[in-house]
């Protein structure tokens, strides 16, 4: 054990490290605010509770105490080599960590850092591993271990900066890693949404946000402003509640185009239609965070009239924006300014946002879109403020959840939702090279990517478009596989694929890898988009006339890739071409049709004659369309 030195010598110590607190002060509280967070968690107490009986802030402490205020604050100013400038948040959360460590050496009877050595923190980790887990049952994960793990580590890097030290590496010089047994399985990483879940979650949504919403807002906009004029009348609080329940009890939901009743019973109490106005929140939420793949904190920043709509580079189309900030990857507390690509459900999410905040807007004279008022009922004098985090993921799962009757997992399970989710199933949505599975919801995700790629478009938000392309690289290293592997594949592409490929009929090995990988790197090979098919995408033999970007939107269409020399279908495409099938066949018994139109009917019956021969390895297949010119 080192001899300990007293906290009386010089640390050349920052005085202010916020706007709002000061070096020696038992409580910092640090800048970093923003929508959605609440000052407590930008505030680190010094005066905790040790189990002597003592607080840290104690005179006994005073070594330990400024030890750790310089560490914590060093991996702000002056992070260990190769590690990122700490972010508010990020302090306060090591500190948490620290509180613990404190907590556990001061029952120990230690009394600072320098005597921290390896079997004290073989013993600490130890002991941590026994410790119950709040969030999951059970004992604290791979995850949690290695994050205290890190910290102590990094004690041990910043111990130039500190009085008292730790006296030796914590770990023997190895990896935080393989003494926390924190590995890649056990890492894991913010799930995406999964299809069957995702595509009803955000078709629901949309629904909502759609004549729901406004039934909402409509029946919020006559039960508010009639409890307001009651109580300034001084009606007393039961026939104040009397003549609101009045009102909404009177009050008819619509019945949505294309059902057979209204979208929702009538209701009977202002609760409830609280509880409907934050489900139209969720709904907002929803839409936002899977149709545009900002973050949690970036949506809760959004402000009214945030809106932008600007021309494609052609000139030929307007495109939309939601203007925002930027916060995890930005220098400075305030975010950095972002146009996200907008599709028209997310513009209709902005809009029912606007009317569903304006009253609190107005009364608080505050811009966010997310301000949320306290209570159960529908008007509170109450300060409002942006819903949280935490709030948010409550609610999504303990109410939007049940209320859009979400599919369970296929374990039968209850699927999580969390705020990230939006942004992981975003990327892999865009990233899709074969949207098939989205239904309804492939036209968004199209629009999206138009706007995406577009000459005129420059997105900064760069971690956002490495998911997208991560998803795209894996969607046609899975595609390249199927198609060399496939004993039968239909397509212009298809055809020549299968009777060139080597692999056909087998599993991924070592050589199968090892091609794609060459077809991957060396040639630059990405699949394009195509919802009937794959298209191993190169501008030159495309028939749908596309550039550099992808095929073209405009012409993509199945009569087009049956023509086009880089079409290929696999049997997971049959159900799409079978299903055009008996669209057409059925028109043909509309005696309304014109002879052009029946014509064009038997012409993609046809073609999906073909491509479903092709598949079943027919060889009297019919013969290819005429005038398609092969550019193989």
């Amino acid at each position: 054990m080192s001899a300990r030195v007293a906290a009386t010598r010089d640390r050349s110590a920052p005085i202010k490290i916020s706007s709002l607190s000061q070096w020696t002060d038992p409580q910092w509280h640090l800048d970093g605010m923003r929508p959605g967070l609440r000052r407590h968690l930008l505030r680190i107490d010094w005066s905790f509770d040790l189990p002597d009986g003592s607080r840290f802030t104690d005179r006994q402490w005073a070594a330990w105490l400024e030890d750790t205020r310089q560490f914590l604050w060093s991996m702000r100013v002056d992070p260990p080599l190769g590690r990122v400038h700490a972010r508010p948040r990020t302090l306060v959360a090591s500190f948490c960590k620290l509180r613990i460590l404190i907590r556990w050496m001061v029952a120990e009877r230690m009394h600072g850092y320098d005597e921290l050595d390896r079997d004290a923190v073989e013993c600490f980790l130890r002991t941590l591993a026994s410790r119950p887990s709040r969030s999951r049952g059970g004992t604290l994960s791979a995850s949690s271990r290695h994050a205290y793990a890190i910290i102590i580590l990094s004690l041990y890097l910043q111990r130039r900066k500190l009085i008292n030290p730790p006296p030796e590496h914590p770990f023997a010089a190895e990896r935080a890693s393989v003494v926390s047994c924190h590995t890649r399985d056990s890492r894991g990483s913010f799930p995406y949404t999964p299809d069957a879940i995702a595509v009803p979650l955000l078709s629901a949504a949309i629904r909502l946000i759609g004549q729901p919403a406004d039934d909402v807002i409509a029946l919020r906009n006559q039960a508010a402003p009639l409890y307001e004029q009651r109580r300034a009348q001084g009606f007393g609080d039961r026939k104040l509640r009397a003549a609101v329940v009045a009102l909404i009890d009177s009050f008819r939901f619509s019945t949505i185009v294309g059902e057979e009743s209204p979208w929702h019973p009538k209701i009977e109490a202002a609760k409830r239609l609280r509880f409907l106005m934050e489900r139209i929140y969720d709904a907002c939420f929803v839409t936002i965070a899977y149709l545009v793949g900002a973050r949690v904190s970036e949506i809760l920043a959004l402000e009214a009239g945030c809106v932008e709509h600007r021309s494609a580079s052609d000139g030929c189309e307007d495109f939309s924006y939601l203007r925002g900030r930027i916060f995890k990857t930005a220098t400075h507390g305030a975010g950095e300014p972002h146009l996200w690509a907008a599709p028209p459900p997310v513009l209709r999410a902005i809009d029912v946002l606007e009317r569903l905040s304006e009253p609190l807007r107005r009364r608080t004279g505050r811009p966010e879109l997310w301000l949320i008022m306290r209570g159960n009922g529908i008007v509170d004098t109450r300060s409002a403020d942006v819903l949280t985090l935490h709030s948010l993921i409550a609610r999504l799962n303990g109410s939007f959840a049940p209320f859009v009757a979400l599919p369970a997992h296929t374990d039968g399970r209850p699927w999580h939702l969390t705020t990230h989710q939006g942004r992981k199933t975003f990327a892999r949505f865009v990233g899709k090279r074969d949207r098939t599975g989205l239904h309804a919801l492939q036209h968004h995700f199209g629009h999206v990517t138009r706007i995406m790629t577009d000459r005129a478009y420059v997105g900064t938000d760069f971690e956002l478009g490495e998911l997208v392309d991560a998803q795209a690289l894996d969607e046609t290293r899975a595609a390249l596989e199927e198609l060399l592997t496939a004993s039968r594949l239909g397509g212009r592409a298809g055809r020549m694929l299968a009777d060139r490929s080597q692999f056909r009929g087998r599993t991924m090995d070592g050589d199968l890898a090892a091609y794609i990988d060459f077809l991957i790197d060396e040639s630059g090979m990405r699949l394009g988009v195509c919802d009937w098919g794959y298209c191993a995408y190169r501008a030159e033999s495309a028939a749908c006339r596309g550039d550099e970007h992808g095929p073209n939107p405009t012409w993509r269409t199945e009569s087009t890739c049956v023509r086009c020399a880089n079409f290929a279908v696999t049997e997971r495409h049959r159900p799409v071409w079978e299903a055009r099938r008996s669209r057409n066949l059925s028109l043909l018994s509309n005696s309304r049709l014109d002879p052009v139109s029946l014509a064009l009917a038997r012409t993609r019956i046809a073609e999906c004659d073909r491509i479903l021969a092709e598949l079943t390895g027919d060889s009297h297949a019919a013969p290819e369309p005429a005038g398609a010119a092969d550019p193989l």
